[in-house]
């Protein structure tokens, strides 16, 4: 159970902080020499809020103009008039020192950017104090684009040519830079290709530039995120312990921790962290990442063989978060070890409801519905797991109302059949979903036949 959250966290590990785009900081920043020093060396998460360390670097790099430019955007920036920074950037930006102006102008952007518009632009505002505590995200075609909003293809093509730069210096920047730009652009792209791109460039900035030692906090969080994902917690650790001690102080890094306490059996380290991280989170109201640190709290409970206290804590995650599927069948493995097969069935046969949703569905809730079964049906990643949720999916089906939850239900049924290599039914239940939702009024968010076709070309 826990290897299938790690793999669901680890998945989502260099979006938490970005998606919610509140990423509080500290102001104080480590004396020279300290213990703290080292992480710190490309400039603290403070001291990034205003470009400081980019200013630093550029004094001794870049012409007076520039660094005049760059001094009068530090004092924007702390005014918190973001929008403004960037309209003076760019009445330097075709001058000598351009590619000093296109890396801070990618670093504003990242850093305080309020609305990504279909991918293409990111709109900066004035008169926040502080970076943005929210980011929307805005896919509609209502949304005009306005003549002082960020083009986001125009800043990654200025990045480029700024990390070409033969001053190494203005190279190091530059990656910084895009490596912000292209995180952010990867969380909101146009198109999968851009995403892909996206993705590809940040991982290869940040492997530079964690290589060379020029890792800001902000992007030792991100590359702890990579470390995470391709290799392992024992990995990513002193990346994460690097982004805290430089001030990025996002209450992801203290979950991470705590995930890699627990995989490390460091059961009262990762209870604390944990505890840390839900507290931190619910001070932001981020339910549904709350619901997350407490499930890491009752995976502490349930290794210490403390049923009662386990359950009392994936609970809390549901009451937080209902479709926390981890929770959902860890709930149900308490159950089953305390009363048998057949009630963890109807457990998790029960908690469908709030998988489904509530009300009548239309496209975008069906999606919903089927990518929380689909969930479901990851998580549940051994054949004992697979065949419990398989029998709770079919369980009282007859019962359910709307054919197209049938439909969800009997679909899902057969890919955990599949799981099971029992191909007869899976091809069985596939028929019956197809039959579902074409009595539904409803598009059917899953491709039935694609499953069937595929199905008999195997068997």
């Amino acid at each position: 159970m826990l290897g299938s959250l790690r793999a669901l966290s680890s998945a989502t590990a260099l979006a938490l902080a970005i998606a919610s785009g509140s990423l509080a900081c500290k102001r104080s920043v480590p004396p020279a020499g300290s213990a703290e020093a080292s992480a710190t060396a490309m400039g603290s998460w403070a001291q990034w809020q205003d470009l400081e360390p980019l200013v630093t670097v550029a004094r001794d790099h870049a012409d007076e103009r520039t660094v005049a430019v760059l001094e009068a955007v530090s004092a924007l920036l702390r005014e918190g008039k973001a929008a403004s920074a960037d309209r003076r950037l760019a009445t330097a930006a075709d001058g000598s020192g351009r590619h000093w102006i296109a890396v801070a102008r990618g670093d504003v952007a990242a850093l305080w950017f309020t609305v990504c518009i279909r991918g293409v632009a990111w709109r900066l505002t004035d008169g926040q104090q502080g970076q943005p505590t929210a980011r929307e995200v805005d896919f509609s075609e209502e949304r005009r684009i306005k003549p002082d909003d960020v083009s986001v293809e125009a800043t990654l093509t200025n990045l480029d040519a700024a990390v070409t730069s033969e001053v190494e210096a203005l190279q190091v920047q530059a990656r910084i830079a895009r490596a912000r730009v292209a995180a952010y652009t990867q969380r909101c792209p146009p198109n999968d290709d851009v995403a892909a791109l996206a993705q590809r460039i940040l991982e290869n900035d940040l492997a530079t530039l964690a290589a060379e030692g020029h890792l800001t906090p902000d992007l030792a969080y991100l590359w702890a995120g990579v470390q995470m994902t391709r290799f392992s917690g024992a990995a990513a650790r002193p990346f994460l312990l690097q982004a805290r001690e430089g001030g990025f102080d996002h209450p992801a890094v203290t979950y991470m921790l705590a995930v890699i306490a627990l995989e490390g059996g460091d059961l009262e380290r990762a209870d604390q962290l944990a505890s840390e991280a839900a507290t931190a989170y619910a001070e932001v109201g981020e339910r549904d990442q709350e619901a997350q640190a407490w499930f890491i709290r009752g995976e502490v409970a349930r290794q210490r063989e403390d049923p009662a206290a386990a359950r009392e804590r994936f609970e809390a995650a549901l009451e937080r978060m209902p479709t926390h599927v981890p929770a959902l069948l860890a709930i149900a493995g308490i159950v089953f070890e305390a009363k048998g097969e057949l009630v963890a069935v109807e457990h998790v046969h029960h908690s469908l409801a709030s998988l489904l949703l509530d009300g009548d569905l239309d496209a975008q809730s069906a999606r919903d519905a089927a990518g929380n079964v689909e969930a479901l049906v990851i998580v549940a990643d051994t054949p004992f797991l697979a065949q419990l949720c398989r029998d709770a999916l079919l369980l009282d089906i007859d019962e359910e109302p709307d054919p197209m939850r049938r439909g969800i239900r009997y679909f899902y049924a057969a890919t955990l059949d599949v799981r099971l290599r029992e191909y007869e039914l899976a091809l069985g239940h596939g028929v019956l979903a197809k039959d579902e939702f074409e009595q539904s009024d409803v598009p059917p968010p899953l491709d039935v036949q694609r499953f069937l076709d595929r199905l008999r070309e195997s068997g």
